[in-house]
């Protein structure tokens, strides 16, 4: 294939090769399509060239690997070598391990304490309240909580719903990052303050519980993460505040809650611990 072809091109045909082979995310697409637009080199170019150009262009070691990841893929698809590449990738596995440590100590530093998101739920009404006691409580994501209120459970889920039934709250999850690894996730709530935060929202079935101004659903992932940050207690997002619990039950050596967490977030606990544990920074302390 002659060098010349556009990175666009490149990155489009391969995407249109996945979308028939499997299932690619929303996201995915994006992030693919936005890599194949700002890098300012071919993709087809040789090993070496676009080992040293990555180098030049980006320090963070996350960074090369999600723009490896990709330009592995693509030039696989196209029947380029990538041998050289692939060591680089594997190379950078340390470097990633010690930029996640110095985040965790970083963060660690700067987050408040569990008690405080506590009373600082506690203050809260309606959708904050919703939203904050999820998170702090399930550790669920921001696209599990694109919820649809339903009196009944449609036989077709291929969407998030949250429903009452008697005096609890079914949260039945179909669509997140690790469904096709954990399949549907259904919790329960039976905090009474919850269900009374949810029916003053007075929401009708088919409604969403955070939906666009004409009540559609809300697909463009990025607004969704815009409301669902302005909705979190300081601000803090549902990354900050899963950190923040996780590093609450394992001081209190809650492991049953921390499984329980696990299950309900569709994360192993070797994530949770790994990524999502304050306590594995620098700090042997």
């Amino acid at each position: 294939m002659p060098k010349k072809v556009l990175n666009n091109d490149l990155v489009k045909k391969y995407l249109e090769h996945i979308k028939n082979e499997k299932k690619v995310s929303e996201q995915t697409i994006k992030t693919y399509e936005n890599i194949g637009k700002n890098i300012p080199f071919n993709l087809l170019s040789s090993q070496p060239t676009i080992i040293k150009k990555l180098k030049d262009l980006y320090d963070n070691p996350n960074t090369l690997q999600l723009y490896l990841n990709m330009i592995i893929l693509v030039r696989k698809f196209n029947n380029e070598e990538v041998d050289k590449l692939i060591k680089f990738r594997n190379s950078l596995s340390d470097s990633i391990k010690q930029t996640r440590k110095d985040n965790l100590d970083k963060m660690d530093d700067k987050l408040p304490s569990l008690n405080h998101i506590k009373d600082s739920l506690d203050e809260l009404t309606g959708i904050r309240y919703v939203i904050n006691y999820i998170m702090i409580n399930h550790g669920l994501r921001n696209k599990d909580l694109n919820l649809r209120f339903v009196k009944v459970l449609p036989e077709d889920k291929e969407e998030n719903y949250i429903m009452q039934k008697g005096k609890n709250v079914i949260l039945n999850i179909n669509d997140y990052k690790t469904d096709k690894t954990h399949g549907t996730k259904e919790i329960k709530i039976t905090n009474s303050k919850f269900l009374k935060e949810l029916k003053s929202l007075n929401l009708n079935d088919g409604d969403y519980l955070i939906p666009m101004k004409n009540g559609n659903k809300i697909s463009n992932i990025i607004t969704f993460n815009d409301k669902i940050l302005k909705l979190t207690i300081d601000r803090l997002g549902q990354n900050k505040l899963v950190k923040i619990v996780v590093k609450d039950l394992l001081n209190n050596k809650n492991f049953e809650k921390l499984d329980q967490i696990s299950k309900d977030r569709g994360t192993s606990l070797e994530v949770l611990l790994k990524s999502y544990n304050l306590h594995n920074g620098n700090d042997k302390n």
